[in-house]
């Protein structure tokens, strides 16, 4: 089995297998009966249970989730590697049937295959799976992500976590049983257009196994797993009744999501015939293995412990006792501890706005204490409604630095609760919980003699950033970032000011204000204000130019007469030459004014990469006109126009 093969491809619709075929995917269905026997499991008082949920290619899936027309064409991401250039960081299923790999050069991928190229981003994925982390507790007050290693696992393409965690113990009753809970958690991603492997277990290393490993290949006709497809009265609403969602449903829909419900009895036969990648095992270790002539967790139970030890390390076996439930492996959450996490029951539900503010602000006020007290600050604050009749709703609230001023984030919240008021149909509530997710210590400061103005515009700038992330959204506040590129208008990118690390804890945002220019450029030089414009226009404006000899020779300080244009309605560059004896001006045309250049700086010659398709190929120049202001112009080498790109204010 390719390691590199994602479940969302070995499900997909258009590879399912063939009857008769030797080899058979986890797209074909069996029976229920082959369920009879697990659904009984994990009853027992006090048994742990673990629900994995395993989204693959979660970078892809994010933005086909944003942008559904893509999911039809292939889709690749791409991202800077410091030795090999621009790569291909993941790719959609289309990108894939056309042999398009992860780890790919761009240039070589888009000379195979014609597809749409977006910039890998990697915080704005671990945002987006965070807050799933935070909508996936109204299944189970325990969730959390995937402990990565600090090297990358084998059967992986990027260091970045694409599973949820959830300890369900003892919470299936409250659902149904095991199958109605994961059934609701099934149809909870695709509501959100999001593709899901369950895996259901005793532990968190085998759940793990599961979920990425029981949906993705079955031997010769014989299933070493229980499927189930996803019925259809739980499939994704329609979304055709509005406008603006009416262009989602050209695209395919995501495939349905796929569960294992592991049985204590069977599970450790199915594990020994799963490979040796479902123990999370870096790529040089697999290797080792492989050479050895080890292909599946089975084989290498039958190795001696003393001699894997020395020759393979004490992690290998670390994670095989993981695997069989020999070692404790914990969930590590992301909710907020005890001390931050409030709640208040109503006696009775009600729909009065001006009551669920009232709650809202009490229990703002009570966490507000605590975290003062404690002399910490919330980064990250969630507000679930649990209403009587329809599903909870979350409110998300990113902060730009840690804050515990009680006015400050009740002001945030009631601002979230009205956008709920104004979207959502009004139905009874029963219950408010508060909680802050991720909280940092308070940053005291000496306070000084004299009154610093910086730092009062500072408290008062990361205000305006909350205020403005929690009304219009934390994609809509966002930052310049330069970005080592020849294209001017492609030599930046925009990203939120509000965002997370690696880690899943949030960004410093107050060093992205003080940063003056990313370390991955060279320090800027004395010239530099004067290479490049302050202001650049995009796109850029073609203009009309012409070679002029003015009508008044003392304007010169030459005899000469006026000399008319070339044709300059194409924009094409001039190429009369001035009469003998005068000296010929160079014009060119904006906002229905002529201005006159006295000198300039150039050419200048800059060209784009040949991966990225049709070549730019351009000279840029810089004018001084008359009037004493600086132009940026350049003249597009293919089709000799002109186009005005930037002004130096």
């Amino acid at each position: 089995m390719d390691p590199n093969l994602t479940a969302q491809e070995s499900l997909s619709p258009a590879q399912s297998p063939k009857a008769g075929a030797p080899e058979t995917r986890a797209a074909e269905t069996v029976q229920p009966a082959c369920l009879l026997a697990d659904q009984n499991s994990g009853k027992q008082a006090g048994e742990k249970r673990v629900l994995c949920i395993w989204l693959p290619n979660w970078s892809i899936q994010r933005v086909q989730a944003l942008e559904p027309r893509l999911a039809s064409a292939p889709l690749l991401l791409s991202i800077r590697d410091a030795r090999r250039g621009l790569i291909i960081a993941a790719a959609n299923l289309a990108a894939r049937a056309q042999g398009i790999q992860p780890g790919m050069r761009l240039s070589e991928a888009t000379a195979v295959v014609d597809a749409t190229v977006r910039e890998h981003d990697p915080s704005e994925d671990l945002e987006t799976l965070c807050q799933l982390v935070e909508q996936a507790q109204q299944f189970s007050p325990l969730v959390g992500l995937e402990t990565l290693d600090k090297k990358r696992w084998a059967g992986r393409t990027q260091l970045h976590p694409e599973v949820i965690l959830l300890d369900v113990s003892g919470i299936a009753n409250l659902f149904g049983g095991e199958l109605a809970l994961l059934k609701s958690v099934a149809k909870w991603l695709s509501q959100q257009h999001y593709f899901g492997c369950l895996g259901l277990a005793g532990n968190v290393a085998t759940a793990w196994a599961f979920a990425n490993y029981a949906t993705r290949e079955a031997r010769a006709g014989r299933p070493m797993y229980s499927l189930l497809p996803l019925p259809p009265e739980l499939a994704p609403p329609s979304t055709a009744d509005s406008d603006s969602q009416s262009a989602a449903t050209s695209a395919p829909p995501p495939p349905p999501c796929r569960y294992y419900i592991a049985s204590p009895e069977t599970a450790t036969d199915v594990l020994n015939r799963y490979p040796l990648a479902a123990l999370r095992l870096e790529q040089a270790t697999l290797d080792a293995l492989q050479r050895l002539g080890i292909r599946n967790i089975g084989q290498l139970g039958q190795l001696p412990r003393d001699g894997m030890a020395s020759r393979l390390g004490q992690p290998l076996l670390t994670r095989l006792d993981q695997l069989f439930g020999k070692i404790e492996e914990s969930i590590i959450t992301l909710h907020g501890q005890p001390d931050w996490s409030l709640e208040q029951t109503l006696e009775f539900p009600t729909q009065h706005h001006e009551t669920i503010v009232e709650v809202v602000r009490q229990l703002n006020l009570e966490l507000a204490k605590r975290l003062v007290k404690r002399g910490e600050g919330a980064l990250r604050i969630v507000c679930r409604l649990d209403f009587v009749d329809t599903t909870p709703q979350l409110l998300q609230l990113g902060l730009f630095r840690p804050t515990n001023e009680a006015e400050h984030l009740q002001r945030l919240l009631v601002g979230q609760l009205e956008q709920h008021f104004r979207n959502q149909v009004a139905a009874p509530l029963g219950r408010v919980c508060l909680q802050a997710t991720l909280t940092a210590p308070m940053k005291w400061r000496q306070s000084e003699l004299f009154a610093v103005a910086e730092a009062d515009n500072r408290q008062q700038m990361g205000r305006l950033i909350d205020t403005l992330s929690s009304r219009l959204g934390r994609a809509q506040v966002l930052r310049a970032r330069v970005k080592r590129d020849v294209q001017p208008e492609l030599a930046y990118t925009l990203e939120p000011l509000t965002g997370r690390r690696p880690d899943g804890t949030e960004q410093d945002a107050l060093r992205k204000l003080s940063s003056r220019i990313s370390r991955q450029r060279a320090e800027p030089s004395r010239e530099d204000p004067l290479r490049r414009p302050t202001h650049l226009l995009s796109p850029a404006v073609p203009i009309e130019v012409r070679q002029h000899v003015p009508a008044d020779i003392n304007s010169i300080g030459h005899r000469g007469v006026a000399q008319s244009a070339p044709s300059v309605s194409e924009h094409r560059a001039p190429s009369s030459t001035a009469a003998a004896g005068t000296t010929p001006a160079w014009q060119f045309k904006y906002q229905g004014s002529w201005h006159t250049v006295v000198h300039s700086i150039g050419p200048e010659r800059l060209e784009s990469g040949w991966w990225r398709g049709p070549s730019a190929r351009r000279e840029y120049f810089r004018l001084t006109t008359t009037r004493g202001s600086w132009w940026w112009v350049y003249r597009d080498l293919k089709t000799n126009y002109w186009y005005l790109h930037g002004l130096f204010d």
